[in-house]
This record gives C-alpha cells, sequence and structure tokens, in this order.
C-alpha cells in the first residue's frame, strides 16, 4: 500500500510539472493592437505588456496561424496588414520564458478603406409584372423572364413573357416548401428553398424536377448565381458561397462581404453581370455591387422611389429580384408582389 502511495504521489507530481511547463502567466497582456476594426494596408503595431517581473526569452507573433515575426525582447513589431483578406481576424502572441509559454489572442476585423461608389439610376423601360408574385429569384433568357416566387403555399417556378408579363409556364413547389433564389446553368434551372436545406434542378425546357441537392455550410437558401464557372450562393448573411456547377456542392470556399463600415449582412438575390455580384440588401432598396474575389463592396446602386407610391398596395413588399439579359447589357428589377419590372440604367451619384 506504502508503495502504491509513493507511486500515485509521484505521477501526480510529474503532471503538474509537465502542466507548469505550459502554465500562462496572467500578468501578460496585449498592449497592441486593440481589438475592433483596421483597415486593410494599415501598420499594425504588435506588442505585448510583459510585467517586469518576468522575463522574456522570445515572443513569436501569429496572424491566424500563419508566423508572422520572432522576437527576442518585448520591444513593438510592425505588420502591414496589406496580404490579409476582409473579415475577422485573429492576432496571437506567444510569450516563452524559462521553458513556459504564455499565449494572448486580439480579434480585428479587416475592412477596405475607401466606401463603394454611390449609383442612382433612371428606368430605361417598364413591363408588367404580376402583383401577386412574392419575387425570390429571377433570370432573364431568350425573352424571358425565369422566376422563383416564395411563401408557404405558394411559391412556384415560372417562365414569363418579360413584354406582357404572361406565365407562360410555372411549377407549383409542395406547400411545405418556400421558394428562394433561382439560375440558370446550361439547359438545367436551379432554384432553392428556404429553410429546407434542399436546392432542386430542372430541366429548361420541360420543367421536370431532375434532381434536389442539399445545402451544406450555408444555414438557408436565399439567392444564387452563376458567373460561367461556378455558382454562388447566400445565406442571409454577410458570407457568400462557391458551389461546383455539376454537383451543386459547397466547395469550402467563401467570402465574406464587407464595406468601409463593417459587415454587409442580409445579402439576398444575387446576379452576375459584367465580373460584379449584384446583391439585394434584404429590407432596404439597395444593391450591393461586390468583387467576387475580396468580398468588397465596390458599389451601392440607390432604387428608393423606384416604384411609384401610388403603385404600393397594402401587400407590396421590398424591392427583391434582379436580371439581367447578358446579349444587350440590359438590367431588370423588381420586388415582392410589384406590379412593374423595371429596366434601369446605372447612374454615378
Amino acid at each position: 500500500m506504502r508503495n502504491l502511495f509513493l507511486f500515485i504521489f509521484f505521477l501526480s507530481f510529474v503532471i503538474s510539472t509537465g502542466c507548469n511547463s505550459q502554465k500562462k502567466t496572467s500578468g501578460i497582456t496585449f498592449i497592441s493592437p486593440e481589438p475592433g476594426n483596421i483597415y486593410l494596408g494599415d501598420t499594425i503595431k504588435l506588442q505585448l505588456n510583459v510585467p517586469e517581473s518576468e522575463q522574456t526569452d522570445s515572443i513569436v507573433y501569429y496572424v491566424n496561424d500563419s508566423v508572422i515575426e520572432k522576437s527576442n525582447g518585448n520591444d513593438p513589431i510592425y505588420f502591414d496588414s496589406s496580404k490579409l483578406r476582409y473579415g475577422s481576424q485573429q492576432l496571437i502572441a506567444k510569450h516563452y520564458q524559462n521553458g513556459e509559454l504564455t499565449e494572448r489572442k486580439v480579434s480585428v476585423t479587416v475592412l477596405p478603406q475607401q466606401a463603394p461608389e454611390q449609383f442612382s439610376f433612371s428606368v430605361v423601360n417598364s413591363f408588367p409584372h404580376d402583383n401577386g408574385a412574392y419575387t425570390q429569384g429571377l433570370e432573364y433568357k431568350d425573352g424571358f423572364l425565369y422566376e422563383s416566387t416564395g411563401e408557404y403555399g405558394h411559391s412556384s417556378l415560372r417562365k414569363v413573357n418579360l413584354k406582357t408579363g404572361e406565365v407562360v409556364q410555372k411549377v407549383d413547389l409542395p406547400q411545405s416548401q418556400f421558394g428562394e433564389g433561382l439560375t440558370i446553368v446550361d439547359n438545367k434551372i436551379l432554384q432553392l428553398t428556404w429553410r429546407e436545406g434542399i436546392g432542386l434542378v430542372y430541366d429548361l425546357t420541360s420543367f421536370e424536377k431532375l434532381k434536389e441537392f442539399n445545402y451544406q455550410a450555408s444555414r438557408e437558401g436565399w439567392g444564387i448565381c452563376y458567373d460561367g464557372e461556378k455558382l454562388i450562393k447566400s445565406d442571409g448573411s454577410n458570407r457568400l458561397y462557391f458551389l461546383d456547377k455539376d454537383s451543386y456542392a459547397e466547395t469550402g470556399e467563401y467570402i465574406d462581404v464587407y464595406n468601409q463600415s463593417g459587415a454587409v449582412d442580409n445579402l439576398n438575390e444575387l446576379e452576375f453581370i459584367n465580373g460584379k455580384i449584384y446583391a439585394n440588401i434584404y429590407l432596404t432598396d439597395k444593391i450591393a455591387i461586390i468583387d467576387p474575389a475580396t468580398g468588397v463592396v465596390e458599389g451601392e446602386l440607390n432604387l428608393i422611389g423606384l416604384l411609384p407610391q401610388k403603385d404600393h398596395k397594402p401587400d407590396t413588399d421590398v424591392l427583391n429580384g434582379i436580371a439581367y439579359d447578358k446579349n444587350q447589357d440590359r438590367i431588370f428589377v423588381t420586388g415582392k408582389k410589384w406590379n412593374t419590372l423595371f429596366e434601369i440604367k446605372l447612374l454615378p451619384h
């Protein structure tokens, strides 16, 4: 029994000694930077506050998992933030003293320095639109609009004559599905559902449903567009997800969308126009024009007043729906339960 007691005491001593080699010294803190926003390209001062009672063998600074620089003292180092990506970044300092490690972290959000270019609009043309259609997704192809409508019990996929607004082909979704964004890839239509976690794939000509696919990291189905190589999907946050155009699986790649003030949330219906992502910002009359490589909002299109006040009815809802005619360089926009679809031209503000 005495030998067992000595063994347990020895084992406890070894474990305690091993833990002490990684003990965190509470007095060490980050002096710089403070948590908050920084702008891409800023020079960031990195420095720990190390009490005089503590010695420093070395400090290694990291951004996320990448080493920035090693310092052999407590002097600050300076880091050029130009190569960071936009959004939340974690700065880490590992302080070594006599074999002991103290790790300190601070979170910063990297923002673009320049505010988005502002655009207003002119109306080039207007067309009839079904004011019973709760528009969630919109595409133009060969003289017709392809439209996804939402609301449980009223969701549908439609083919609509642009000039007359007549619905020439329609498929109703089950009452348990809420239709959302829509895009066209080759001879197939892709339609999202909101909270059901699935996308629907149809034949472009017959509207026959060919298959379904599941969402993965993205939370919900809001908007979707096609850039000619990959699909881009929104889920109502400030994150846009990239999907394989053939398997419809999320690739793991994404961009977080920011302007100079912070994250741009509620990204909704999407359209890819001349190399940029156009996104309705839900509950606003604005469309964000986004760089697909960086997530920066490069422009803002303000469509306040587009639908005349006389055309607002009790159930008229928000601006939503962007379609692009690439051959004639025409942009079409509408809203949920609007009676008009507009062809517009962007004007520098």
